[in-house]
Order: structure tokens, then sequence, then C-alpha cells
């Protein structure tokens, strides 16, 4: 930023620039700063004019709002402006002075296109009614660009000179000068505590966390490569894979958060088991498990703790399957007189009472005897049971099913094949 003189400054600047261009060619040229009319000049002369002035495109409006409703100033209002040019060449014709004078301009203007810091000083110095700019210090540099008029144009802009004869000329533009108003915005208040117990302030650098898939295998399986395909649900004893970016801090969780119950699930991530791109979760099939978690659908987010500051991942949905532990009775299962079968289903983890539950076997979808505590034990009435020999069945909590296979380590590789406790056979 700077002050009202940095206009002055500006024209200070080129016209040194122009004079030691034009002294190069002709070493008695010099440089007016004036409007062209028809004076006579004793000398070759640059007639430098600065012709309008016009508001920068690209920062006239990068300092608002300056003023808070109460119309107190927040900020310094800041105008920034293009400067336009003119310069005009005179001298002998028959000599082509104009044209030595002009080509030594244009030479030197486009190998020092942008106004240092030195050369700002040197025209600070040059004049004592400049001695109070402060363009020297501004941040930012004043570039000169060269216009492209047309005839008409140009003819247009000699116009406005009355009774002034056209000579030779080429208009330029600066840009950008931020002249800053001199009123002062209200002092803000002083910082009496730097953080919690003036600890100071917790800088946090770099994006938020994010998650881009969960993968879902069995435990035997972490590390292996090429990596097995993902189970279609979890369920208690799967090994969880979150790929994702920006997952390193000091402590990293992952909750789960059950969409129809109030469920909530939250897993602190050992540092042997996480990076910054890929965390591995356990879910472990023990006593407690079987209380702490619901089958149904959950969302997955993951919370990075540095110092005192917690990001938290987007969400994504994972399916929670049950386990089904075992089927009574034991197979052949014969009907009754009146063609039902009953059976009796054990699972993991504990089924609550509002939970939907059904029994998929051949054709049928049939839904649990009510339960009036969590449970993990069901029964389902199959009636009119159809015949079938080995018929995989599948228990559906909340809309996730069981998943009906085991993992068999022998013989190598590792396959997945139905699990022989999810078969029934009904005569």
């Amino acid at each position: 930023m700077s002050n009202a003189l940095a206009i002055a400054t500006v024209t200070t600047a080129l016209a040194q620039i122009i004079r030691t261009a034009v002294q190069s060619v002709l070493p008695g040229a010099d440089v007016v700063t004036e409007r062209p009319d028809s004076a006579p000049l004793g000398q070759p002369r640059v007639r430098l004019f600065m012709y309008q002035v016009s508001p920068n495109g690209a920062l006239r409006n990068n300092d608002l709002p300056t003023r808070a409703a109460n119309g107190n100033l927040m900020k310094r209002p800041t105008a920034a402006l293009d400067l336009h040019y003119l310069l005009a060449f005179y001298g002998n014709e028959n000599d082509l002075e104009p044209q030595r004078m002009l080509g030594a301009a244009v030479r030197d203007i486009h190998a020092k296109p942008v106004l240092m810091r030195q050369m700002i000083e040197d025209a600070i110095s040059s004049e004592t009614f400049l001695a109070e700019s402060d363009l020297a210090d501004a941040i930012e540099q004043i570039k000169f660009t060269p216009l492209a008029l047309s005839l008409e144009e140009l003819s247009k802009l000699w116009s406005v000179f009355f009774q002034a004869p056209y000579a030779l000329s080429v208009a330029y533009q600066g840009t950008v000068v931020l002249i800053e108003s001199e009123e002062n915005a209200q002092a803000v208040l002083p910082v009496l505590r730097r953080g919690a117990e003036d600890q100071g302030v917790n800088t946090v650098l770099g994006p938020f966390p994010s998650i881009e898939s969960i993968h879902v295998g069995a435990p035997e399986d972490v590390g292996r490569r090429p990596r097995a395909p993902s189970y279609p649900s979890a369920q208690l004893g799967t090994v969880l894979t979150l790929v994702g970016g920006n997952l390193g801090g000091e402590v990293v969780r992952v909750r789960f958060d059950h969409a129809r119950l109030a469920v909530t699930k939250t897993i602190v991530v050992p540092s042997s088991d996480r990076s910054g791109a890929e965390l591995k979760v356990t879910l472990a099939d023990d006593a407690p498990a079987q209380t702490e978690w619901a089958a149904g659908l959950y969302t997955v987010a993951v919370v990075v703790e540095t110092g005192d500051s917690k990001r938290a991942t987007n969400q994504l949905p994972l399916s929670f399957a049950p386990k089904m532990k075992g089927i009574a009775p034991p197979n052949p299962v014969a009907r009754d007189i009146s063609g039902n079968v009953t059976f009796t289903i054990t699972c993991g983890p504990q089924v609550r009472p509002t939970q939907r539950v059904a029994l998929l076997i051949a054709d049928r979808e049939v839904a649990a005897q009510a339960h009036p505590a969590d449970t993990d034990t069901l029964q389902f009435n199959v009636e009119n049971a159809p015949v079938v020999t080995d018929a995989l069945v599948r228990l559906r909590i909340d809309g996730v099913d069981s998943l009906p296979f085991t993992r068999q380590a022998l013989p190598p590789p590792p396959r997945l094949a139905f699990a022989d406790n999810q078969k029934v056979t009904i005569s």
C-alpha cells in the first residue's frame, strides 16, 4: 500500500527511465511532464503526459467491505488504479530524432517493465515534493505495458489537445497503483491469553482427513497381496481396512453409529495399525461385543485428534451382518402333522426387541417370534414348510443378511465355501 504521492512518484520514475533512454541516442534530449501543445521546443524532447486514470479491474473491489454495519472503519480503504501515459516525441524530423528517441524509449521500458525499489527511491530523492512518498515500501510492484491503440483511438486521443498538432507518440499503461486511506481503523482488543492455560496457538496445517473405502476381510488375510475381495458385510471377528487420506494424528478413533438404534461404538486405533492413508480395525468377537454391537446399517467416520484440534472425516455406510452360530433341531428335520417346522436360531450379537428379524429359507421369508428383551436366541415357525435337502438359510436383521459362507484355509489357497451349519434338510 502507498499514500497519495504514489501517482506522482510513478510518473517521475517513468520519466527517469525515458530520459536515460533518449539521452543514450541523443545526448541533448530531455523529458518534460506536460501535455502536448503547439509551443515550440528548442531541442529534442519527449512530452510525458498521463491522460487517463482508470480503476484496476482485478483489485478494484478487493478491499470491500471496509466498514461495519454501524459505520465503524474495519480496515483502511484502498483504491486500485491503472495509469495511462502518452509519450510524444519532438525533434528534427529530417534527422529522424523522434524515431530514434522512440526506439530507445521502447527498448528500455521493455527491458525494465517493472519499477524496482531502487528506481523508486531514486525518483523520490530527485524531487523534494516526493519526500513523503512511501511507494518504495509497497508490496505490489508497478508494471508498464504498451497499449495497442488503433489509428481511430489515437486520433480521438490527440483531438482532446486543443490546437496541438500530432507528434509521433506511443501509449503505455502502468498497473497497479494501490493508494491507501490515511484514516485509521479502530484498534483491535489486546490479546489477554494465548489459548488454554496460555500455551499458545495450536496451528493445524493441511486438509481435512477423509475416508474413501472400507474393505472387510478375515484376520488371516491381513497383509496378503493381492488383497482378497471384500466381504459384502462386516460381522464380529472380521477386520476392517479403511483407506483414505490425512488420517495421521496423535489419537485416531473410528466411530460407528447405528442407523436405527441408539448404538454407538468407538474404537481407538493403535499406532501400529494405522498410517496417514490406511487404518486397520478388528471387530472383536468376545462376550462384551455381543451386547455392544447390533446387526444392521452403520455409518462410519474417523476422528483425528492432534493437540487441542479434533477433526472428523466424511461418513461411509457399512452393513453389519449377524453371525449364525447354530440351528436346532439338527438335520434332518421332520415336519409335524400340520406340515410345520419350528427352528431355534442362536446368533450374535444380541438382537433388540425393536429390530426387524426374518429367516430366509427356500422361497420363504419367515418372521421371528416376538421377544421382549435382548436375546441371542430366536424362534421361527415355518408353516407348511417346504421339503428341501441342504437348503441354505440366512438370517436377516434390519435388512442385512448373515454371511452364508466360511473361510477354508486348506487346501491352499484360502477360499470361501458355503457353511454346513447354515444348511437345513426338511423331510
